[in-house]
């Protein structure tokens, strides 16, 4: 049984893991680049995985690792951290790690570099495989191992690195009475449907099939401690969220402020920016989405963009072309971010912009806004992948929405995107059968810790 208790730790450890020879997703200029063995490499070509820093809301050093492919393999909080053997890299805080798939794979408490707190382990199902305490690096206290359908199996009392005693079965008392729930274990986990999202999304776009295992349901009382059994994850067929993108592009992209683990999981951090029709053209009726009146002429138009990445030839846009449509949004300050390759991010704002060096968004006046359009460029022309735009009015991020659910897009999952708090993904109801037309999926996020705070619209094509 011992080496059970480390099976958690051993997520934490570098692993194998075969080269890939898949396509790589966009990785952000500045990220940090690790082979199978965590060791520091100089390319993407010779990396398996890829790091980008940030810092939560209360000025924590974190950082967020990726599969070479794109889906989010971690993201810890830091002291200091090694490029070269991440062995060496000290953590202190909160730690995660996941599964391809984007179900959490294990959740661990670090201060000053050594394991403090609890610590959980999944399996790659959903269901709680075991619970642990540390202090100061040795396991102390009660822990739980579960099997895979969710029975918790054995209780053990450690003492400063020593078992006390093992008995089959038992009770956790880490599940409340009343809610039958660890709340530990769940807070860890609120958001990882959108996680999973964002993971089959990446995949989807790379070819690559990550299975879904549902959880396996067991009992429904208390030895499913974290709800494992939960089958929340709904996703629809064969859509991918940009927000999974979203992970991968402006939060790699350009290193941004995170929001620490709650409804955390800055995991929308890839932020590409928005493109739209060609200069002053009049809107392009798209779904037959017709104007509101009372809304202002310069707020981001859902058809006019979505125009611009449905279909294939529209998405090669010339930098005049962009600068016209900024304009129209009333945005004439630009900008260019240039990412690996040919990758290129063309950004219009207006009372804000992005630093850089620092890899933070700044807000410079009031009414900030901004749009921005990455892909490829080739003789003086963008081929758009996807588009990002930036406000500070709930109003324009809602009136967006709309029009979307108007030209029959649908909260992923379910629900109403008015009550999300600026946190939701779209997904058109019907698959496109035209020839040479695309998917566009539409991401929302609003976090205190990311882009300054404003509401984020991330488009992205499939």
């Amino acid at each position: 049984m011992i080496r059970l208790y480390f099976i958690l730790l051993a997520c934490f450890v570098p692993t194998l893991v075969p080269a890939q020879r898949m396509s790589r997703a966009y990785i952000p200029h500045g990220a940090i680049f690790y082979n199978s063995r965590w060791q520091g490499v100089a390319s993407a070509d010779k990396a398996s995985y890829y790091r980008v820093l940030a810092v939560d809301d209360s000025g924590r050093k974190m950082f967020y690792d990726y599969f070479i492919t794109g889906q989010l393999q971690a993201e810890k909080h830091y002291i200091s951290l090694s490029r070269q053997n991440d062995r060496n890299t000290v953590l202190d805080g909160v730690c995660r790690t996941f599964h391809k798939s984007g179900r959490v794979e294990s959740v661990m408490q670090y201060r000053n570099g050594k394991a403090d707190g609890r610590a959980l382990s999944f399996f790659p199902s959903g269901n709680i495989g075991m619970k642990l305490s540390y202090r100061n690096g040795v396991l102390d206290g009660p822990c739980y191992t579960y099997n895979e359908n969710g029975h918790l199996e054995y209780t053990t009392l450690w003492r400063n690195g020593t078992k006390v005693s093992e008995t089959r079965g038992g009770k956790d008392h880490y599940i409340d009475k009343t809610t039958n729930e660890d709340a530990f274990c769940e807070r860890y986990r609120h958001d990882e449907a959108l996680i999973m999202a964002q993971s089959k999304t990446v995949s989807k776009r790379q070819g690559i099939h990550v299975s879904e295992v549902k959880g396996k349901k067991g009992n429904t009382g208390k030895t499913m401690a974290c709800n494992a059994d939960r089958e929340d994850v709904q996703m629809v067929s064969g859509r991918l969220p940009a927000h999974a993108a979203v992970m991968s592009d402006r939060k790699n992209t350009h290193v941004r402020s995170s929001k620490a683990m709650t409804k955390e999981e800055r995991l929308a951090a890839d932020v590409r920016y928005p493109d739209g029709p060609a200069g002053g053209s009049a809107p392009v009726k798209v779904f037959g989405v017709s104007a509101v009146s009372g809304i202002p002429p310069y707020f981001f138009s859902f058809p006019d963009l979505y125009s611009l990445l449905n279909v294939d030839g529209e998405r090669m846009r010339s930098t005049a072309e962009l600068a016209a449509l900024g304009r129209r949004f009333r945005l004439d300050v630009s900008q260019t971010i240039d990412g690996y390759g040919t990758q290129k991010e063309i950004i219009f704002h207006h009372n804000m912009t992005y630093d850089v060096q620092n890899g933070r968004d700044r807000v410079t006046g009031s009414n900030p806004r901004q749009i921005g359009f990455f892909g490829s460029s080739a003789g003086g022309r963008l081929s758009i992948d996807r588009i990002n735009l930036f406000t500070g009015s709930e109003d324009e991020m809602l009136f967006f929405a709309r029009q979307a659910v108007e030209a029959g897009y649908k909260v992923l999952g379910g629900g109403e995107y008015r009550a999300s708090d600026g946190n939701f993904i779209l997904e058109h109801g019907n698959v496109l059968a035209v020839y040479g037309e695309r998917d566009v999926i539409v991401t929302f996020t609003h976090q205190p810790g990311l882009y300054a705070g404003l509401y984020h619209i991330q488009m992205d094509v499939r």
